[in-house]
């Protein structure tokens, strides 16, 4: 089965303007990007900056996309190994979902009553 990881729907986030494109500009030079602030996640009283690879990720979390779609268009953006980029994809969505900030659910199809007939 495979997972379909979904937002908590606590959590306020945001693209900061412009750092998206920053970091993006960094990266195709060459430059460090890793440390540059591009979305900003609110849960309660605490806040979270997530850096390019991160935003990449979050933006892509719907409770649709599978994380292996999610992983290989990550791999595509990033010209990463797929392979490698699907594992590390999923180490973060286990992160994330351990933090609470999402949940992983394998994708069933559609479900059967809750109710049965008598």
């Amino acid at each position: 089965m495979k997972a379909k990881p979904k937002r908590n729907p606590a959590i306020v986030w945001r693209l900061e303007k412009g750092m998206r494109e920053l970091a993006w500009d960094r990266a195709r030079k060459g430059e460090e990007y890793e440390d540059v602030g591009v979305l900003t996640l609110v849960l309660g009283e605490t806040i979270h900056q997530l850096n390019l690879v991160g935003a990449e990720i979050w933006t892509r979390i719907n409770g649709i996309n599978t994380a292996e779609k999610i992983a290989a268009e990550i791999a595509t953006l990033f010209q990463a190994d797929p392979e490698e980029m699907h594992a590390d994809v999923m180490a973060f969505l286990t992160d994330l979902e351990g933090k609470g900030w999402v949940t992983l659910s394998a994708g069933h199809g559609p479900q059967a009553p809750r109710w049965t007939a008598r």
